[in-house]
């Protein structure tokens, strides 16, 4: 099991954001939480991060990147971990060719090979989230949470990128407002709206009713 949520608050500033939560996911699940900005899903994905921070690829909302660094370093950044304070000290002044080499083959896959050494701050808001993709996929962890990781793309690339996930990591949960996408490429889709789960299905299961609902949690 990737994670189990039993009967959980979560709360944020002092306001109560998600409520009675009874979530289990499991390992190679493909799952989609969907709803309008302020119904919890970004809440319940960052709650889903604190409970497995090392164990995850993680991409927020605000991808979290460092605007005065380039391209190439915001996504090294992902493994200063897997290196020593020297190491990493050289590669920020002189790049090393292996890690210039590898992270080339990542950002060529999504048209942003020229772009590798730019300061993030040039970039447009897609190419910026393009940069969040390769920089946890470059974390090769086997569990991915991403908060709207296409929102910023057009349709093929959005579809190139999900098809991507599904053969990169063991398990996905994003959160989305695309529910064509979600019922598409996902194998479960979760509905919230107030905090609150209210449609928790297969999307295979999927009655008409509930696809009306998901449209309506999600305009």
């Amino acid at each position: 099991m990737a994670f189990l949520l039993e009967d959980e608050n979560f709360s944020y500033s002092n306001t109560l954001v998600l409520k009675n939560i009874n979530l289990k996911i499991n390992k190679g699940e493909k799952l989609a939480l969907l709803g309008k900005s302020g119904s919890g899903k970004s809440s319940l994905l960052k709650h889903l991060f604190e409970k497995q921070k090392n164990n995850v690829s993680y991409i927020p909302q605000d991808l979290s990147l460092i605007n005065k660094l380039s391209v190439f370093h915001n996504i090294f950044m992902s493994r200063l971990d897997n290196h020593s304070s020297i190491y990493n000290l050289i590669n920020l002044f002189f790049p090393f060719k292996k890690e210039v080499n590898e992270i080339k083959i990542l950002l060529k896959a999504l048209d942003l090979e020229d772009k590798i050494f730019e300061n993030v701050s040039t970039l447009s808001g897609g190419q910026k989230q393009r940069v969040a993709i390769l920089r946890a996929k470059f974390n090769a962890k086997r569990i991915l949470l991403a908060d709207e990781p296409v929102s910023s793309l057009d349709e093929y690339l959005a579809k190139k990128v999900l098809e991507d996930f599904f053969n990169t990591y063991d398990t996905v949960i994003c959160t989305l407002h695309n529910v064509s996408y979600a019922i598409e490429y996902f194998d479960r889709v979760i509905g919230l709206k107030d905090g609150e789960i209210i449609i928790n299905k297969a999307c295979s299961e999927l009655s008409n009713d509930d696809r009306n609902t998901l449209y309506y949690v999600c305009e």
